[in-house]
């Protein structure tokens, strides 16, 4: 019993550090900046819309939102945990009595929070033109989204530990994740050729790669902010698939981390 709390005392300590060197590398103020842009852009294209100017302006604010919260956190993550690699950060940490798994899910615990605030600040942005519970939906989905993102990037960065082989890696991964549906419906729509060898390989393998990896596409749809569609089956759908895909990358970056020689 002392043991387990002992260890969620240096997790909880780790978490605050994080929180601290994520106020301190100016993230409020480059997310102040992408609201004011987003919001910029989204008054810009309803003045120049004759109608539905409000459905417009709701469908470019939140498809800006969730690619630029997508790609600061997955920077902030990369660059950030880069830094303590760098600086042998990770070293004194594991010199202390502290297990790598401990000073993993203290990360994580940081990120998360960072997560819940940039996601916080995104559904109040939406709010502006959109229904308060379609946006609130929209901004839980969001969160769960920067999750799986944000376990990628630790995972990416322990796997290649560079910057660009990993963001190359979780952008892959990510617009995959989002895209996989539409080759889908390419792969079995009416121009292919049917009864073709090599088109049934290719559809077998895209569908392998819908199976492995998460459903994005089902994740913070502007339809939501637009349509007003969201339901809560698709807020449980959502957190479900992303606990889940947020268990399993952080058990496959912990086996990565394990490995390293610090």
């Amino acid at each position: 019993m002392a043991e387990g709390l002992k260890m969620g005392g240096y997790v909880v300590a780790i978490a605050r550090v994080t929180l601290l060197e994520g106020v301190r590398t100016r993230l409020p103020g480059l997310m102040v900046a992408v609201l004011v842009v987003a919001l910029s852009l989204a008054f810009f294209a309803g003045a120049l819309a004759v109608t539905e100017v409000r459905e417009i302006q709701a469908a470019v604010l939140g498809s800006f939102l969730r690619l630029s919260a997508v790609l600061v956190m997955t920077l902030f993550v990369l660059t950030a945990q880069i830094r303590e690699f760098n600086d042998k950060g990770v070293d004194l940490v594991l010199s202390l009595p502290i297990p790598r798994a401990g000073y993993f899910l203290g990360r994580l615990l940081g990120f998360l929070f960072i997560s819940l605030a940039v996601a916080l600040l995104c559904a109040m942005a939406n709010m502006v033109f959109a229904p308060l519970a379609q946006a609130a939906l929209w901004g839980w989905s969001l969160f769960f989204e920067l999750l799986i993102v944000t376990a990628l990037a630790l995972l990416s960065l322990f796997t290649f530990n560079q910057v660009p082989a990993a963001f190359s890696m979780v952008m892959a991964v990510y617009f995959l994740a989002r895209s996989v549906i539409v080759l889908q419906w390419v792969g079995q729509g009416p121009i292919m050729p049917q009864n073709v060898l090599y088109v049934w390989l290719m559809n077998r393998f895209i569908d392998a790669l819908a199976y492995l990896l998460p459903a994005l596409d089902r994740f913070t749809q502007s339809d939501w902010l637009v349509y007003g569609s969201g339901t809560w089956q698709d807020a449980a759908f959502v957190g479900g698939q992303g606990c889940v895909y947020l268990a399993l990358l952080s058990l496959a970056a912990l086996v990565d981390l394990y490995r390293k020689n610090f």
